[in-house]
């Protein structure tokens, strides 16, 4: 095709990707605040994910690399495995469905979106994370400071989950839980660090000021998470903007950073003001001996746990089968999944089986790890630095965190943020934009 046409391909393809971020980030609003309870819309963001699919195929615009083909063995491989499984145990047919739709629907994005997140659209995507920061803090600000039956605090099901021993509410943004909002927080710090990293002019946010209120205010959104996830995440944010900030060799972005660092705890005094009770809390599940110890445990059980605690079995479980939407309408759907373990990497090898069980996890973790290496060798070529802070806390929710069992939030923004790191390394920020992106597809595979 000519260019005009491949660059409207380019356009049309991120129309459908910021179409996809923008519901999964108002799908739990719409799920907790107009239609509660109506599980279905738990689905709403497949649609314009499908839609991206089907006009990847008719376009041709999508990559054709090694990790296509580690998608497709894959998929065919945990298709196989739940067709044995519904043969031999008997596993119910819509579970093995549900199970199938959270593991494979949504890899497809890694081969879909970075096509079309050139440099341009990259900028687009970080400046509009940074100002739903604004808004999105007052919120966190007003749901930290509410009681957990408060109207603002609602979740898909009813009340939130209250902090242990309070009244004060899980933050959860505009999502309906707590961990799918922090994802996005873990998200908008890492591309706030990495506007730090650049110089000015290359800025999706001209306006230092700007920027700066747009600082405080994600650092204050996942300092009243009332979640240790959420903060880890973000202090991985940090340490990978500290390493691209020491790879470039700027004496300005290791300024910015450390500058950031002093800002820490000014705005973790600003959580108490707004919340006593919460940041008490808070510091206690970090410092307390009880939650030290469980921590201790969930990083151990995160790390080895999935080859060490399955018992080895050929067939598993059963796909689906620690997926609370395969178990709906039934009221001991959280069951399933603790029956089975709370740890996502874990639970994958009990449902799927030690072989491709463990295939699988092996292959997710090595692509975590193969993401930060990744990213190191994009910012040492001088583009988007906003891949590094990425990428570290991408690899604690990959490795550590669930994918699956609710892949339909987890999961979709795991592969969004994995996608403008793929996107920075087939369109780097000297490029063109008027180049084809068949040039860089090509030159991939």
């Amino acid at each position: 095709m000519d260019q005009p046409d491949e660059i409207r391909s380019v356009r049309i393809l991120a129309g459908l990707f910021f179409a996809s971020f923008w519901t999964i980030v108002f799908t739990g609003a719409i799920r907790k605040w107009i239609f509660p309870g109506v599980t279905a819309l738990y689905l709403l963001q497949d649609i314009p994910i499908l839609m991206s699919y089907a006009y990847a195929i008719w376009s041709g615009l999508f990559m054709r690399t090694y990790l296509m083909l580690v998608v497709i063995v894959l998929s065919v491989m945990i298709i196989l495995q739940a067709l044995v499984q519904i043969v031999v145990p008997g596993l119910p047919v819509f579970v093995a469905l549900v199970g199938l739709h959270n593991y494979l629907l949504y890899i497809p994005m890694l081969l879909v979106f970075p096509a079309c997140l050139t440099a341009k659209h990259r900028k687009n995507f970080v400046w509009w994370n940074l100002m739903l920061s604004i808004p999105m803090c007052l919120l966190a600000v007003a749901q930290a400071k509410s009681p957990t039956g408060a109207w603002v605090n609602r979740t898909s099901q009813g009340e939130a989950f209250g902090l242990p021993g309070s009244e004060v509410a899980r933050v959860s943004g505009t999502f309906n839980f707590g961990t799918f909002y922090g994802l996005w927080v873990a998200m908008a710090v890492a591309l706030c660090l990495g506007e730090w990293l650049l110089p000015r002019h290359r800025r999706s946010v001209q306006k230092t000021w700007v920027l700066i209120i747009c600082t405080v205010a994600v650092n204050l959104c996942h300092l009243v998470s009332g979640s240790r996830g959420v903060i880890v995440m973000a202090g991985l944010d940090l340490l990978g903007a500290m390493l691209g900030a020491i790879i470039l060799g700027s004496t300005r972005a290791i300024l910015a950073v450390a500058g950031i660092c002093l800002l820490l705890p000014v705005t973790a005094g600003m959580t108490y003001v707004i919340s006593p009770a919460e940041f008490n809390i808070i510091a206690d599940r970090f410092t307390g001996d009880q939650y030290v110890e469980d921590g201790k445990k969930r990083v151990l059980d995160g790390f080895i746990g999935f080859a060490t605690d399955p018992k080895f079995s050929l067939i598993g479980a059963g796909v689906g089968m620690g997926v609370d939407a395969s178990h709906s309408g039934n009221a001991d759907s959280y069951s399933f999944t603790y029956q089975l373990s709370e740890t996502d990497i874990i639970r994958n090898v009990m449902e799927l089986g030690t072989p491709v069980g463990l295939t699988y996890v092996l292959l997710r973790i090595c692509f975590a790890f193969g993401m930060v290496f990744l990213a190191i060798r994009i910012v040492r070529t001088g583009s988007s630095p906003h891949v590094l802070p990425l990428s570290f806390f991408l690899l604690l929710q990959t490795y550590q965190s669930d994918l699956t069992r609710n892949a339909t939030m987890s999961c979709t923004q795991v592969m969004i943020g994995y996608s403008f790191i793929l996107g920075a390394y087939f369109y780097p920020d000297n490029t063109s934009q008027d180049t084809v992106a068949d040039e860089f597809l090509m030159r991939s595979a």
